[in-house]
């Protein structure tokens, strides 16, 4: 998350003001001034041992109304180490810049920061931030567990998914995770054969099964984070992570989950945190007074400016874990809607018109591309290198 919506979204709607100086225990209401918000430069970086890809995107404060990435592009942005080592940036979508640095130019122990110099010539720097090793994934694991809809009341089951941490005392005790799902699933039936235009000859494809599977996978939105800073031993068990309801398909067939585990300096783990807490608040009716955000980057020649963003390192170490098919836990595919073929009703098109060839009942029967052609749901024929 950019902390350029974190600001918005805690200034947004209504602030509980403090008590009066009576000492009266009444609540009054404040409504924030939005207008008069000056427009901000925000910076957030990161360098990530393990990663191929390191990304700085730059960008300033859109208007609360109209939230939405406003990048800053034709910036010189750059990687430097604290024995002048330079890398730079290349920006290909517009305020997103990335660069690929090799593994062994990555030292353990050695100190980084980020510098980006705008097209008018300003100059802003990020503090050197220490690359350390990373720490294992200790074990990820999941439960069935059953949960009741809000707005409902309705009671559905699911998986829930954990993790635990084992660390070292000398090893940092604060914890980031990034996770990405991917899950097998398939369409309504296989292709029999096809009418492409208005002269009905049926086409048969070489192969009727070349989009009915198909495999999806995709990073899960969401701040997840913890810290053993308070415990006696560096060391926490069970922590949440998401959670896949039966609700949807994603568990019909199989379903896969990757952590990517960071670990985390305490300034680091603070700015993370802030934009979680100002995420929840901001889906109530009364929030915290906005506080001065959290940063490591300044403007060179002008320290009164106030910047937004981080940046951060850190080594990436992942664990991978498969959930089969659950006898405990069915899972319905998702709905199609499906008919008998007529020349009558559906020979008109819209085309191609696909049709499958039911060999139990002798019937053809019709339904939408989508529900025919897997890929249209978001997902690949290619089945993953990973996949068991």
């Amino acid at each position: 998350m950019h902390l350029s919506k974190n600001i918005r979204s805690r200034m947004a709607g209504f602030i509980l003001a403090g008590m009066s100086l009576l000492g009266h225990s009444c609540i009054s209401i404040y409504e924030a001034d939005i207008e008069d918000e000056p427009e901000l430069i925000s910076i957030e970086g990161s360098l990530i041992k393990g990663e191929a890809e390191q990304t700085v995107r730059v960008s300033i404060t859109s208007s609360l109304s109209y939230a939405q990435f406003i990048p800053v592009r034709s910036c010189d942005v750059s990687l430097l180490d604290e024995l002048d080592n330079a890398w730079h940036y290349d920006d290909l979508t517009g305020g997103v810049y990335r660069t690929s640095i090799p593994e062994e130019e990555l030292v353990y122990g050695r100190n980084y920061k980020i510098r980006v110099v705008t097209s008018e010539g300003v100059v802003y720097e990020s503090d050197y931030e220490t690359l350390n090793p990373g720490i294992e994934v200790d074990s990820v694991y999941y439960a069935i567990e059953d949960k009741v809809d809000e707005m409902t009341g309705d009671p559905y089951s699911g998986v829930q998914f954990y993790l635990d941490v084992n660390a070292g005392e000398d090893e940092s005790r604060y914890f980031r995770w990034r996770i990405d799902e991917t899950y097998e699933y398939t369409s309504f039936a296989p292709i029999s054969f096809y009418y492409l235009d208005e002269t009905h000859t049926p086409i048969v494809p070489q192969d009727e099964y070349a989009v009915y599977r198909c495999w999806r996978g995709e990073e899960i939105s969401g701040l997840f984070q913890s810290s053993t800073i308070d415990l006696t031993q560096n060391e926490k068990k069970r922590i949440p992570l998401n959670y896949v309801s039966d609700q949807s398909e994603r568990l019909r067939i199989k379903y896969s989950l990757q952590v990517k585990q960071y670990t985390l300096s305490e300034n680091a783990f603070n700015y993370f945190e802030q934009n979680r807490l100002a995420t929840e608040e901001a889906d109530g009716l009364y929030t915290r007074q906005p506080r001065q955000p959290l940063t490591n980057i300044q403007n060179v020649d002008d320290d009164e400016e106030r910047v937004l963003g981080y940046f951060w390192v850190s080594t990436q170490t992942t664990e991978r874990i498969f959930v089969p098919e659950l006898e405990e836990l069915p899972v319905s595919a998702e709905e199609c809607a499906y008919w008998e073929y007529s020349d009558l009703e559906d020979g008109e098109g819209p085309f191609p018109i696909y049709i499958y060839d039911d060999k139990n009942d002798g019937k053809l029967y019709v339904s939408s591309r989508d529900c025919f052609d897997c890929t249209r749901r978001g997902g690949t024929t290619v089945k993953p290198d990973y996949w068991e």
